[in-house]
């Protein structure tokens, strides 16, 4: 291929030349720098950019692929990097980019947390956010990757700098003739420069017309939810749940209905300066988490700790860990009690004079 510059205004056209990395470290490196060169929407139906990357990911009992990249939606990028010279571009590395997603599919998102604070000093929320310019909902991200993770549905790329016939054909027959919940594309990079220019020619192989997004992460509507509620839980737990529901209609700034695949969720949000500040979460199979994991960056500690006092003061809730860094739940049912649910939606109203004194 070859590929011409012209700068400005000027009439001549120049030669670009080609650029050969040197080592496959270029590759990740460039990928690190900018995930956002993987067209991913281009990969998997209704995903959205990559933002965030890191390079070595390991997993106990697998090596370390690549780069692992991360959209603000929760999809889940895996890429291999290799170079045209490297033997093990034919088959080889799609054995290698297959095990590592085995390995990583069906952790759970604190493992994936953990690992990459260890590689990184800072939570993976953290650095997403960091990556993103503008609003996000840190909620719907981990619930993203919670389900990626569940249901394996991860985009798989092998980067090359130059492909060959025999990848080509794999990567082809695998999309094609497969009905996986992954999708495995090769991504070949051409890079050409000229004077202090530099041009990146992207070619995308493996694309097809087969959805590749898995089980699809329709958000749950009000009737489903509740429809699904009365199949699993008795009348005065469903009673319970709409009263709360009704409740929240009236009092929080947004309720979220989540994506969850086989359980569906509604969760109360507060609204301040941009931060979601997400309270509690009930779900179709009769359960209420109390969501401390989400409130430790929004709310200042005293606040946290007050809440947590409060919701202590409710007997149902009186033997949950004193944990912020956890989800505690216990059974809807527990608060059929009129009482216990209405301390309840008081200690949720003090968290809204707190946050908006």
């Amino acid at each position: 291929m070859k590929i011409l510059v012209r700068k400005g205004v000027s009439k001549k056209w120049e030669f670009a030349e080609s650029v050969t990395a040197k080592a496959e470290a270029e590759l990740q490196s460039l990928l690190v720098d900018s995930p956002s060169l993987i067209n991913i929407d281009e990969m998997k139906e209704g995903a959205s950019p990559l933002v965030f990357a890191v390079s070595e990911f390991g997993l106990q009992g697998s090596g370390s692929t690549d780069v692992l990249a991360f959209s603000s939606q929760g999809d889940i990028a895996l890429i291999e990097c290799k170079l045209a010279a490297n033997p093990e571009i034919k088959r080889k590395v799609i054995g290698q980019i297959l095990e590592y997603a085995a390995y990583l599919w069906q952790k759970n998102y604190q493992e994936v947390d953990k690992r990459i604070e260890q590689l990184k000093g800072k939570p993976l929320a953290e650095l997403v956010a960091e990556s993103i310019a503008g609003e996000w909902d840190e909620e719907v991200f981990r619930n993203g990757v919670k389900q990626t993770l569940e249901n394996g549905s991860f985009v798989l790329v092998i980067l090359v700098d130059k492909i060959n016939d025999e990848l080509k054909r794999i990567v082809r027959y695998l999309n094609e003739c497969s009905k996986s919940a992954f999708s495995l594309h090769a991504l070949e990079m051409n890079r050409f420069k000229t004077g202090e220019i530099e041009v990146l020619v992207p070619y995308l192989h493996g694309a097809s017309a087969k959805t590749v997004s898995g089980e699809p992460r329709a958000q749950w509507s009000p009737e489903k939810f509740f429809q699904v509620l009365e199949e699993k839980n008795d009348p005065d737990t469903v009673q319970t749940v709409r009263d709360l529901y009704e409740w929240s209609s009236d009092k929080a700034d947004r309720i979220w209905f989540g994506t969850g695949k086989e359980t569906g969720s509604l969760t109360f949000h507060y609204l301040k300066e941009g931060q979601t500040i997400s309270l509690f979460t009930v779900y179709t199979n009769g359960r209420i988490a109390i969501n401390y994991g989400w409130l430790t960056k929004p709310l200042k500690r005293e606040i946290l700790e007050g809440f947590d006092k409060l919701i202590h003061e409710i007997p149902p809730f009186s033997q949950i860990p004193h944990d912020f860094n956890k989800w505690p739940a216990i059974n809807v049912s527990a608060l059929n009690n009129p009482e216990y649910l209405s301390k309840f939606k008081s200690a949720i109203q003090w968290v809204e004079k707190q946050i908006r004194s």
